[in-house]
Order: C-alpha cells, then sequence, then structure tokens
C-alpha cells in the first residue's frame, strides 16, 4: 500500500448493458496509477450474457469481489451491498457507473488530491446544485454512518446522503468539467429507475435536507439562466422559512 495507507473501494453495480461494463472495467484496470484500490462489482439480475462477462472478468482478475444478485436491488441497495463486501481496511468506496470510459491515468489521484473528510465527485448537477453520484468518492467511515437511503432507490438516495454529511459539517465538493478525465455515457442500463422507489420526491423536500448548505464546485460551473436563479433562490427561501417554524 501507499505510504499514507488510502485504499479505496471502487463500487460498480452492473444491469445489462455489457458492452459498456466490459469498457467500463478494461478502462478502468488500464488508466489507474499511483493508488491502491479494489474492484467490487455487484451485478442486479443482468442478462445472461452480461453475467458471463462479469463472470469473465472476475476470473482475470480483474474483478476483484462480484456479487450477483437474484433481483435489480437498483441504486442505493446495490451500492449499499458493494459497500459491505469492501476490505476492512478500505478507507474510501468510489461508486462508479458501469457505463463510463476512464481516459486519464491520474483520474483517482486527482480525485484524492482534492478530497477533504466527506465527498467529492466528477459531475455536479443543478436545482439543488448537488453532486453527481456517477463517480462519486467518500470516506469509508462516512459512507458507513450515512448509508444510501433505500427508500429512494435512484439518484436522490445519493443526494439525500450528501446532504446529511454536508448538514454534519462534512464536505462536498464536485468537478464540473470531467471529460479529459472520465466520460459518462448515461442511461445504458435500462430504464428501471421509472418504477424506483422514491423518484417522486418533490424539489421543495430536497432542498430541505440540505438546510441552506450546499456543495463546493472546484472547478467552475458556468452561470445558472436568470429564470432557474430565482425559482432556486425562492425554493431555498421557503426551505429556510420552514426550518424557522
Amino acid at each position: 500500500m501507499t505510504s499514507d495507507k488510502r485504499f479505496v473501494s471502487i463500487l460498480i453495480l452492473t444491469h445489462n448493458a455489457p458492452k459498456y461494463v466490459d469498457l467500463t472495467i478494461r478502462s478502468l484496470r488500464q488508466n489507474t496509477e499511483n493508488v491502491d484500490y479494489e474492484v467490487i462489482v455487484v451485478d442486479n439480475a443482468s442478462d445472461p450474457e452480461t453475467v458471463d462477462l462479469v463472470e469473465g472478468l472476475k476470473a482475470e482478475g480483474l474483478i476483484d469481489k462480484l456479487q450477483l444478485s437474484e433481483v435489480n436491488t437498483l441504486f442505493a441497495g446495490g451500492n449499499n451491498i458493494a459497500a459491505s463486501l469492501a476490505a476492512e481496511e478500505s478507507t474510501h468506496f468510489l461508486l462508479l457507473n458501469s457505463d463510463v470510459e476512464i481516459r486519464s491515468s491520474d483520474w483517482l489521484e486527482r480525485l484524492l488530491s482534492h478530497h477533504k473528510e466527506g465527498a467529492v465527485s466528477y459531475g455536479v448537477a443543478s436545482d439543488p446544485l448537488r453532486l453527481d453520484g456517477y463517480c462519486l468518492l467518500i470516506d469509508s467511515h462516512i459512507y458507513r454512518k450515512y448509508p444510501l437511503d433505500e427508500g429512494h432507490q435512484w439518484w436522490w438516495s445519493v443526494t439525500k446522503q450528501q446532504a446529511e454529511i454536508l448538514v454534519a459539517g462534512f464536505a462536498a465538493a464536485g468537478f464540473y468539467e470531467h471529460e479529459q478525465y472520465v466520460h459518462h455515457f448515461g442511461g445504458k442500463s435500462g430504464s428501471a429507475f421509472l418504477s424506483a422507489k422514491g423518484m417522486n420526491v418533490g424539489r421543495r423536500e430536497v432542498y430541505g435536507w440540505f438546510r441552506g448548505k450546499q456543495p463546493r464546485i472546484i472547478d467552475r460551473m458556468p452561470p445558472a439562466p436568470l429564470r432557474a436563479r430565482l425559482i432556486t433562490g425562492a425554493l431555498r427561501l421557503a426551505s429556510a422559512v420552514e426550518r424557522r417554524k
């Protein structure tokens, strides 16, 4: 292990899309340097072609730990399962989608260099401002204390998690520009999220999770249109008023 004892458990969920799964795993193994890590894959009831693929990647030594689920546990449940398989010495968990291409050998080292106790990501989203969950690094002890809420099976689970850690006093920061490091194809695992639990949460409730806090953008994000900024301001104000009641 490296001198500062960093060890990253990379958590990857797979559900069909074998071409992209293969690209994700192989580009990860070919383009990750100067960081000790393990690759943990939870397959969410994929088709036979994808199951054969991940079993083959495990046999090649490209996947360290593999769990095949007979049901689709979706984003929150799957990542919680993967986290439970992580090595005890893991200092960080990295949530990584299975439809990405790693493009630079220092992608993970760069995330770690900008990491403060809490979470850091490639990619940010807006309304509310939040870290994208497709490539998110978080301290393992924080994840274990604030696991993904399986009442929100898809992306709102990682939004709620980062809100919880911000409110608890930890950091959350993200890169807006990231294409030279990691490319996210997006949406290659189908539309299971459409029926996922907890997808119908309102924006006002989501703003309330953050209690007026928001993540930091490490580089620079283009300004939102005026109308979007006014709506965001109104929602944050409404959330603040509710907290004072």
